[in-house]
């Protein structure tokens, strides 16, 4: 065979490949055209719904090709309680965790409630040791009820007046000098002066009673929300100054946390409904709401944070459990 023959040879292979990988091309476009427009047609559900929901299904073509493309990401369908039937992981916590103190230095002399108590709004926590401010209470409690001076300067005036009025007349009949009537006119003005003093005093008096009873009353440590004792701290005879003596949680309303992908931001607002469902044996449903939505996102997970407040008035429910949360159907769509 010659060099032409073979060159000839050589350039009907390469036109011969050239139409059979263009044939395999149009082959392959007619079998994945399908399954390319059901993707077209495919909602967009928002890059975490489409990483979390993504599937390779295989589509068959004949032959040993085989090619593996991502499925739609599915609706999110609303149940039948008008919630939707996503649902997001949440943690039940106490409202409120308050480290009880005292605002004066004492000794403990009485603590009537233990740890896991139920404590209401006002109620007596801790008592400290009192005695000088109850004898500084019973001193201005006796000051504020002396009435003495009062009535010893009001029978002065009511005197002081009469002798004016006699000296008034005398004056007129030329019977008084002006001196002297003068004289008797200035007393009068004094004992007005020494009644209102009197007066004063008393109610000066009236003050520093409140005052020592408000004293008295730093030495009572009172709960300032209803919850329960989550633990104590220090014992009766210990010296407190700025040490925690116990610790409350309030558990009427509860707080729930949860986190939510960045594909809800902006579907959340304050008010808005949600169903609660905690871990078993508390898992019944229940009803939040919406009470803080984060207005950053995480740009680190893509997230953000949604805190909400469900009711708690018999306690029956307990702080540190898990949950599951679904938002009203006007908020998922």
């Amino acid at each position: 065979m010659t060099d032409s023959q073979d060159e000839k040879q050589q350039q009907r292979r390469r036109r011969w490949g050239a139409i059979g990988g263009t044939t395999a091309f149009v082959v392959l476009g007619v079998f994945l055209m399908p399954g390319l427009a059901r993707l077209r047609e495919a909602p967009f559900r928002g890059s975490e719904a489409a990483a979390s929901s993504t599937e390779l299904s295989p589509i068959s073509v004949e032959g040993p090709l085989s090619v593996m493309l991502p499925s739609p990401a599915p609706e999110e369908p609303l149940s039948a309680g008008g919630f939707a039937d996503r649902a997001f992981d949440c943690m039940i916590a106490p409202n409120e965790v308050i480290d009880i103190g005292s605002p004066v230095t004492g000794v403990i002399e009485e603590m009537p409630v233990e740890r896991s108590d139920s404590v209401e709004a006002g109620q007596v926590l801790v008592r400290l040791e009192a005695n000088v401010e109850l004898a500084a209470v019973e001193v201005a409690t006796a000051r504020a009820k002396r009435q003495v001076d009062i009535q010893a300067s009001q029978a002065t005036l009511d005197l002081d007046q009469k002798r004016k009025a006699r000296a008034d007349r005398l004056f007129e009949n030329n019977a008084l000098s002006l001196d002297q009537r003068q004289e008797v006119e200035a007393e009068a003005k004094l004992s007005g002066i020494e009644l209102k003093r009197a007066r004063e005093d008393q109610r000066l008096a009236s003050l520093q009673l409140a005052q020592a009873r408000a004293a008295l009353g730093r030495r009572t440590i009172k709960s300032p929300v209803s919850g329960i004792v989550v633990e104590r701290l220090m014992a009766p005879g210990e010296v407190v100054d700025e040490e925690t003596v116990l610790r409350v949680a309030q558990v009427d309303p509860l707080r729930v946390e949860a986190i939510l992908p960045s594909s809800w931001f902006g579907r959340l607002e304050r008010g808005n409904r949600a169903e609660i469902v905690p871990e078993p044996p508390h898992d019944q449903a229940r009803t939040a709401e919406v009470a803080i939505v984060d207005r950053i996102i995480d740009g680190a997970s893509g997230t953000f944070g949604v805190q909400l407040r469900l009711a708690n008035p018999d306690q029956e429910l307990p702080a540190g459990l898990r949950c599951t949360v679904r938002f009203a159907e006007t908020q998922a769509r």
